[in-house]
């Protein structure tokens, strides 16, 4: 008893239990627990963390996220966004994205950036909620600026194509640049991207070797388009390279920058680039519409071994 006592003295005085505590304590946990029904939010984070872990208690995600909320209404901002990550993922509980939304809104609105990026990703795809592009485009900028990384990397991808706000060439370089100080280094990688698209070449190499670097493939692979490729195993990354720029993943979503890498690692022997290649010639996409060619390049990725271009002949 002296033990959970002096656990909850501990927490109550804005400490974490100490790490001597025996993990199944059942006594520890009832303390915990109090104090969390006090409204002491470091009481609650540690409750739902020992129910999740099932730490001196039974494992129970539904305690987990019930403490959480607990938290969240007792003033702390990231058990906001924990407990609507859990609620929108079903954890323990039924999905209720509605619910889920109220969370982020509560985590953003005390400054919560986390809970902002939550939100707009909410409205952006529109999960469970109505879609909101341009009120997503907005959280993107708000949470930017309040250093999240992966939002401002988001807020460039909507700049640069027009999604729920102006294109804006500059406010996307801008976001990329500012997504590339915080370390996140993809943010550098489109950032590159930006820069060849304007055929600002040294500009792009140095963003490039700076992601690079950082272990970024995209990046490094980018570095490498000046030089050839030989054979499907010396061509596969380029063959990557061309299907994340027509995606958008971890790099600068546009299709006439795929077009390069499309081209070297289907000439080297890589079916699937040969029939991205062939799509785009197909659709006019990141290259001028040309169904012939279009129809040559399939026949080439069939030929290589792309089941997906066979079906299609």
């Amino acid at each position: 008893m002296r033990l959970a006592l002096a656990a909850l003295a501990l927490l109550a005085a804005g400490k974490p239990a100490p790490k001597a505590l025996p993990p199944n304590d059942a006594e520890a946990v009832a303390a915990i627990a109090k104090a969390c029904d006090k409204a002491d939010p470091r009481a609650c984070a540690e409750l739902s963390r020992r129910y999740r872990a099932g730490d001196g208690a039974p494992r129970d995600l539904a305690k987990a996220v019930r403490a959480a909320e607990d938290g969240c209404d007792a003033g702390e901002a990231a058990l906001c966004v924990e407990a609507g990550r859990a609620i929108l993922r079903g954890e323990g509980v039924k999905p209720d994205p509605a619910h889920a939304r109220e969370l982020f809104e509560d985590a953003c609105t005390q400054r919560a950036h986390s809970g902002c990026l939550d939100l707009a990703l909410m409205l952006q795809n529109g999960s469970g909620v109505a879609q909101d592009v341009p009120g997503a485009a907005a959280l993107f900028d708000k949470a930017c600026a309040a250093g999240d990384a992966s939002a401002c990397q988001l807020l460039g991808d909507a700049r640069y194509a027009g999604l729920g706000t102006p294109r804006d060439l500059k406010g996307a370089q801008a976001a990329f640049q500012r997504a590339c100080s915080l370390e996140l280094y993809s943010g550098c990688t489109k950032l590159g991207d930006l820069f060849r698209s304007a055929h600002d070449d040294a500009r792009a190499a140095a963003q490039y070797q700076k992601a690079c670097a950082a272990d970024e493939k995209d990046a490094c692979t980018a570095l490498s388009l000046s030089k050839p490729c030989e054979g499907r195993d010396g061509c596969l990354d380029l063959s990557d390279l061309c299907s994340d720029y027509l995606a958008g993943y971890d790099v600068l979503a546009e299709p006439q920058l795929a077009r390069a890498p499309c081209e070297k690692a289907c000439e080297g022997g890589v079916g699937e680039a040969c029939d991205n290649l062939a799509d785009m010639y197909q659709e006019g996409f990141g290259a001028p519409r040309d169904p012939a060619q279009a129809a040559e390049l399939r026949k080439r990725a069939c030929n290589l071994g792309d089941r997906d271009a066979c079906d299609l002949r």
